[in-house]
C-alpha cells in the first residue's frame, strides 16, 4: 500500500482530495494532513509518506522548499504538485528538483487518481520528465488509430521489425509495395511522424521496458532493439530520456 501525504494551507482543498478519491481503489492510503511546508516535513519524519501531494504556494515553507527538504531527506519519496494556472511555468521549473508531476487545479473527477495510477507504474522513482516521455512514447499512434491502410501496414511492420539492426525504409516500402516517398508523405500526414523518428521514439518505448528488469545488461537491451552501436543507443536514448541507460536503471536500485 503506497502511504500518502496531502499539503495545503486550504483545509476544505485538503479535505477534497482525502474525502473524493477512493484511495483503496489505486493501492493507497492517507496517513497524514498538512497546511505548509513546515508542518509537513514534521509530520514526513513520523510516517515517512511514500508520496506528497502539495500545493506550491503556502505560508511558512513554499512546496518548492518542501520539494527540496524532501529530496535531500527522503530521496524515494515522490511529489505531485498541485498549481494554479498561473503557476504553470513555476511548477514546471520543479521539475529540476526531481518533482515526480504536477497538476492544475481546479481538476477534474478522476484526474488526479490517473496521475497517481501512472506514477505507481513508471520505473522506480520517475520523475515529471521521464512521465511525459513516457506518455508521449505511450500515445504512439497505433496502426488501429489511423486511416490509411499503408500507414497501418508501415506501423504493423515497425512494430514486428524494430529489433533488426537493418531496418530502413527502403525494406519497408519493398515490403508494402510502394515507394519510399509515397509511404513517407502517407505516414508523415497521419502521424504528425517521419517514419524514422517513429521508429526511433518506439525502440526508445521498448528499451524503458526491457530496462525495467535490473537483471539485464545495457548491451543485451541495445541488441534487443536494433542498436549494434552500444554508443550510439546510449546516446539516443539520454537525448531522449536524459539519462543513459545504466543510469535510468540504476535509479531503480536506490
Amino acid at each position: 500500500m503506497t502511504t500518502v501525504m496531502i499539503v495545503d494551507d486550504e483545509k476544505y482543498v485538503r479535505l477534497g482530495i482525502k474525502g473524493e478519491t477512493d484511495w483503496s481503489l489505486i493501492g493507497c492510503e492517507v496517513v497524514g494532513e498538512a497546511s505548509n511546508g513546515e508542518e509537513a516535513l514534521e509530520l514526513a519524519d513520523k510516517v515517512r509518506p511514500d508520496l506528497v501531494i502539495s500545493d506550491i504556494r503556502m505560508p511558512k515553507m513554499d512546496g518548492i522548499e518542501l520539494a527540496e527538504q524532501l529530496r535531500d531527506k527522503y530521496p524515494n519519496t515522490k511529489v505531485i504538485f498541485l498549481t494554479a494556472y498561473n503557476e504553470f511555468e513555476y511548477a514546471r521549473k520543479a521539475i529540476r528538483l526531481g518533482v515526480s508531476d504536477y497538476i492544475l487545479k481546479p481538476f477534474q473527477d478522476g484526474e488526479l487518481e490517473g496521475v497517481i495510477q501512472r506514477l505507481l507504474h513508471l520505473h522506480p522513482n520517475g520523475t515529471a520528465q521521464e512521465a511525459e516521455l513516457e506518455n508521449e512514447l505511450i500515445s504512439l499512434k497505433k496502426k488501429e488509430e489511423v486511416s490509411n491502410r499503408y500507414v497501418q501496414a508501415a506501423i504493423e511492420y515497425i512494430e514486428n521489425h524494430y529489433s533488426d539492426v537493418d531496418f530502413s525504409v527502403g525494406n519497408l516500402a519493398e515490403a508494402l509495395s510502394v515507394s519510399e516517398g509515397h509511404i513517407s508523405r502517407l505516414f508523415k500526414s497521419e502521424t504528425d511522424s517521419s517514419i524514422n523518428n517513429y521508429l526511433t521514439k518506439y525502440r526508445i518505448k521498448k528499451a524503458l521496458d526491457y530496462l525495467k528488469d535490473m537483471n539485464v545488461k545495457v548491451y543485451e537491451v541495445a541488441d534487443k532493439v536494433g542498436y549494434q552501436d552500444i554508443a550510439y543507443f546510449s546516446n539516443t536514448f539520454k537525448k531522449l530520456v536524459g539519462r543513459t541507460p545504466s543510469e535510468y536503471q540504476n535509479k531503480g536500485l536506490e
